[in-house]
């Protein structure tokens, strides 16, 4: 069959019989663009990006060439297969009940883009196999249960603090990374499935302490609600109560909370060496029926009162940095098996557009043969 050009570097299949309209949806969203403002972007009707998702028509060539343009994508990229969409079912989503489905495809979007990039990664070098277990669990003592199980499970001790959450869930192949969609409509996003993984929202006012109370939240969600639907308050509940029981143990933290009587000190002293909230050290206390009602609604006053609920606890604990995701890029360039534009175009993406799908801004080091890593300030936009 012929050959169109559709740059002059790499010479694609005719669209016609190679484009994928499934794609062209997926930047869409990532974009968080209706078809309308789509068609506005690449000089088309709406109702012609309707045609070409669906796969009712194709672009020709020289479209697929301003699509490329306008949205940073290759034009190879348009040309696959999804093989591995997140689909709404396989999702957990902590979000407001406000929060609009567009800005959920967004946050999909982004995840399955992530998901291309790790598949990429797991053709290449050896990655942790996915390792979280499916206990059912609801009530209080089938979630305690399930805490305890886990880790076992992961060969923790069950009676000590976890330092490193994130670790934890990155050896047993989840992947964990912050959201560049720039919204404070959603808090989270678990996805248990080919590749798993979690998204936490690293806004301005996310605490490392909050940061590791919503990894094990979110961990809930893949050990308990597989195949369960989620973001109702008996699952948002549960997955709290996992998160409680798996971070605070019931025989080993009751022992310590009862040491003393109640007093602030004790509570922040306590928070540093469990890594995690005052707030949800006295949830777990309450729960555990350590406090009665009325104390625990006068230590949440009092936490309002010194503003600690909104402008942050003192104490807080250093900030764990995702390691699996970017430890991958490192490993494959430090190998010298691919350089990162050869990584980019393999899987389709600009290097503008890859540092907007990962959150990292990358440059690679000509000397060293590895990723420079920074702050980026680039992310997706959102309503």
């Amino acid at each position: 069959m012929k050959k169109l050009e559709i740059s002059s570097e790499r010479p694609v299949q005719n669209p016609s019989t190679a484009f994928w309209g499934e794609r062209l949806q997926l930047v869409r969203e990532f974009r968080a663009n209706t078809q309308k403002e789509m068609g506005e972007l690449v000089g088309v009707s709406h109702a012609l990006i309707s045609d070409y998702e669906k796969g009712k028509r194709f672009p020709s060539a020289d479209l697929l060439n301003t699509m490329s343009a306008k949205t940073g994508f290759l034009p190879d990229f348009f040309l696959r297969r999804i093989e591995d969409p997140f689909l709404e079912s396989q999702c957990s989503f902590r979000h407001r009940r406000n929060t609009a489905g567009r800005l959920k495809d967004q946050v999909r979007a982004q995840a399955t883009l992530l998901g291309i990039i790790v598949s990429s990664f797991k053709s290449m070098m050896r990655f942790p196999e996915f390792d979280v277990p499916s206990i059912t669990a609801s009530t209080f003592t089938e979630l305690e249960a399930a805490a305890e199980q886990c880790r076992v499970h992961w060969g923790l001790d069950t009676d000590a603090p976890i330092l490193q959450v994130g670790r934890v869930l990155e050896r047993a192949g989840v992947v964990i990374v912050p959201s560049t969609v720039d919204t404070t409509k959603i808090d989270a996003f678990s996805r248990r499935g080919k590749n798993s993984m979690i998204f936490l929202n690293r806004g301005a006012g996310t605490r490392p302490s909050r940061w590791n109370f919503d990894l094990a939240h979110e961990c809930a969600h893949l050990v308990a609600h597989r195949d369960i639907p989620t973001g109702s308050l008996e699952t948002e509940q549960a997955a709290d109560q996992f998160a409680s029981a798996f971070l605070l143990p019931a025989r080993s933290f009751g022992r310590e909370f009862r040491t003393r009587r109640f007093e602030w000190r004790h509570i922040f002293e306590l928070k540093q060496r469990w890594q995690v909230s005052a707030a949800a050290i006295v949830r777990r206390a309450r729960d555990l029926h350590l406090l009665d009602e009325l104390a625990y609604r006068r230590a949440f006053q009092y936490m309002s009162f010194k503003k600690w609920r909104t402008k942050g606890e003192p104490y807080e604990p250093t900030f764990q940095e995702p390691e699996l995701f970017l430890g991958a890029i490192n490993a494959l360039l430090k190998s010298k098996k691919k350089t990162l534009a050869e990584l980019c175009a393999e899987v389709g993406f600009s290097q503008t557009v890859f540092n907007e799908i990962t959150g990292i801004q990358a440059q690679e080091s000509a000397q060293l043969g590895s990723l420079l890593i920074f702050p980026s300030s680039a992310t997706a936009k959102s309503n």
